[in-house]
């Protein structure tokens, strides 16, 4: 035959069950943020708590527990998303070393120096290339000037070639708004070739930024 139960562990019964009646209270409404007077109203009405100063006992178990959240009169009912919200604010440079953004940092970096090393080979083998073009632009003129045709027919042929690389130059002042020179050039190139390279390995460049200045 089964024990009868004692009045306490009656007592301790209807409490857990008024404990759960007041968490399915707190989470039906739908809020993130209660105030602490409601949240002592709400363990007096679902029996929780006998009276005021029982309920804020109550309320200081719950806060310890990390059920809740008890800050300057407001009831926060989900501590972990505060959690998450200060974490992601706390600057990498405050946290600890075994913070695990770190270690996502420092491969994101990796990869983003691995990728900047490949644009950079890629725009080194783009201006060797012109470089070769413009030597056999200026052998093959030469080549017409003095053994295929005459300076009179070359003259116009290399005024116009010439004119046509100043269209080119100030075109590309208009579209880009900056100075046509081989710097600025370069790091056109290298910028278009890193995105690519970013796209091409799926690189986060959202997420690197993001963890970068956090350690500002």
């Amino acid at each position: 035959e089964a024990e009868r139960m004692s009045l306490s562990e009656v007592r301790k019964l209807m409490r857990l069950v008024n404990v759960e009646a007041l968490k399915t209270k707190l989470v039906d409404e739908g809020k993130e943020v209660i105030g602490y007077g409601e949240l002592l109203k709400a363990c007096e009405s679902t029996g929780v708590a006998r009276s005021v100063a029982e309920a804020a006992d109550f309320a200081k178990v719950l806060d310890e527990a990390g059920v809740v959240l008890l800050f300057r009169d407001r009831v926060y009912l989900h501590p972990d998303k505060v959690v998450e919200l200060v974490t992601s604010s706390v600057p990498l440079a405050l946290t600890p070393e075994d913070d695990p953004r770190r270690e996502e940092l420092r491969k994101l970096e990796e990869r983003k120096e691995e990728i900047d090393k490949q644009a950079h080979k890629q725009v080194r083998l783009i201006l060797w290339s012109g470089l070769g073009l413009a030597i056999m632009q200026v052998g093959l003129f030469f080549r017409l000037t003095f053994w295929e045709f005459s300076w009179d027919v070359m003259e116009p042929i290399t005024f116009f070639t010439t004119a046509f690389g100043l269209v080119i130059g100030y075109g590309y002042f208009m579209f880009t708004s900056k100075d046509p020179t081989y710097r600025d050039l370069m790091k056109t190139i290298f910028l278009s070739r890193q995105r690519k390279l970013l796209k091409k390995y799926n690189f986060d460049i959202v997420r690197f930024e993001e963890l970068r200045d956090k350690c500002k």
